[in-house]
């Protein structure tokens, strides 16, 4: 259970990290995902703006450790992104590939007699994207830290995390470093199934912005040969997150 919710937790833009694999797994294992995102909301402006994204996501895990990386390639159309932190002067279409985002987490604690486990990680947004494209990319890096628990009892499990970002200023720009946090429940219905809830919560970046608050309920399926498949669908809850997301990630393991 604990691997849908670390895969839960990149898929959002506002999440913290994919990771498709237990904690503690004895031996090293690569996993590749596919994602394809849309997200569209009014985020506090009068016209309504979407955005595609589509990210090849790598991730190495070896014992308790992993690292992942995160390409994303991105096609906003608007004037504003979910987040508060982007938002362009006239409507348009951009296009392109966005930021390099690279995470890594050690499982410091696993208890499978209490189905108990703490992993603490970091993550980097490395600001690789053009920086001419403002939906796309502030054009600085951030750095982030957190802490990941998870629970399970029986067929239900329950994520809980916490961590701190240190958002990067584009020139003209002081943005607050936010605080982020989310909650999540998965039931497992079958051997090849799961479904649950997700809920991201993220302090505003700016003085006139809003925080992040939206909610996702997510399916899993898992298949021979490795092979995986999430769907969900997303919620939002203020004017820093969609009004409505959707996505779908297909994922194999070696």
């Amino acid at each position: 259970m604990n691997r849908i919710f670390r895969c839960l937790r990149i898929i959002r833009p506002f999440s913290w990290a994919l990771l498709l694999g237990i904690s503690g797994a004895a031996v090293a294992q690569t996993t590749v995902s596919v994602n394809v995102d849309y997200a569209e909301g009014r985020y506090g402006e009068s016209e309504k703006s979407s955005t595609w994204t589509m990210p090849l996501i790598v991730r190495h895990q070896a014992g308790n450790f992993y690292v992942k990386l995160n390409m994303p390639y991105v096609r906003a159309t608007g004037t504003a992104v979910a987040g508060g932190d982007r938002f362009s002067t006239t409507r348009q279409v951009q296009e392109g590939y966005g930021d390099l985002v690279i995470s890594s987490a050690y499982g410091i604690l696993s208890s499978p007699d209490s189905g108990f486990a703490l992993d603490i990680g970091a993550k980097a947004k490395i600001a690789t994207a053009d920086k001419q494209n403002d939906l796309i990319t502030t054009g600085k890096n951030d750095y982030s830290a957190m802490l990941d628990a998870f629970q399970t009892i029986g067929g239900v499990s329950i994520h809980a995390s916490l961590g701190w970002t240190k958002k990067g200023d584009p020139e003209g720009v002081n943005y607050r470093d936010p605080w982020f946090s989310a909650l999540g429940l998965s039931y497992k219905i079958s051997d090849g199934a799961s479904i649950g809830t997700f809920y991201d919560f993220r302090q505003k970046v700016t003085s006139g912005g809003d925080p992040v608050k939206e909610g996702m309920i997510f399916s899993e399926f898992r298949f021979a040969g490795g092979y995986r498949m999430l769907a969900y669908v997303v919620r939002g809850f203020s004017d820093a997150s969609p009004d409505l997301g959707a996505g779908v990630t297909f994922s194999v393991r070696f």
